[in-house]
């Protein structure tokens, strides 16, 4: 029972700090005390939980993490057509990179030593998953090409989670770049030719020529 109270009162501070963070662009502006307030908490309640203002920062971002996670495999596991489903998905991501504050935009795309396990480990053992039921739903609604194995698609999505987080200045800059990253999304889930092109000089038919 005393466990259940801590990681209710912990999970109300994270809470608290998550409504207070969405109020404003400069988190830092937020102090301890204030979400010590708004959770009705003491500010030594928040420095016995976390340790440090930079430690709730990272709990944040990793149950806005979780939120999003949620809703996408709720999303994922639903009887929705698959457009609505990707579309869905598409509009949540650009959602939680609108209102999240640049400085948890920044722990969500670099290397930050609090928060680089969390995401390699979610992105391993759950998006990537979630991932493969998205595309097995895909192909038998007719939406994405059965030629493509698994293998070729967990290989692109690597590829693409790897291209972002080198540019982290894309989602840093977020409304300024709103264009060009839908542009990245329209490029991810479609590719850039407008004509299919036999790229490898009819290879599926019939050997090399």
């Amino acid at each position: 029972m005393l466990n259940d109270k801590r990681i209710s009162k912990r999970q109300e501070i994270v809470s608290a700090a998550i409504s207070l963070f969405s109020r404003t662009h400069d988190i830092r502006r937020v102090s301890l005390e204030a979400i010590a307030r708004e959770a009705r908490v003491s500010p030594a309640t928040i420095y016995n939980r976390f340790g440090n203002r930079e430690a709730l920062v990272s709990e944040v971002t990793k149950e806005l993490v979780r939120t999003n996670l949620e809703r996408n495999r709720t999303l994922i596991r639903s009887g929705l057509p698959f457009p609505q489903k990707l579309t869905g998905i598409i509009s949540g991501k650009l959602d939680m990179a609108g209102s999240a504050n640049n400085e948890i935009i920044k722990k969500l795309i670099t290397q930050d030593k609090t928060i680089a396990p969390f995401i390699d480990e979610i992105y391993q053992q759950e998006i990537r998953p979630l991932w493969q039921e998205m595309v097995a739903d895909g192909k038998k609604q007719g939406y994405v090409d059965p030629a493509l194995d698994d293998e070729a698609l967990l290989v692109y999505l690597d590829v693409m989670q790897a291209g972002f987080k080198a540019r982290p200045e894309l989602f840093q800059n977020f409304e300024e770049n709103m264009a060009l990253i839908k542009q990245l999304t329209r490029l991810m889930y479609y590719g850039f030719l407008k004509k299919e092109i036999d790229l490898f000089g009819k290879e599926e038919s019939g050997g090399n020529r």
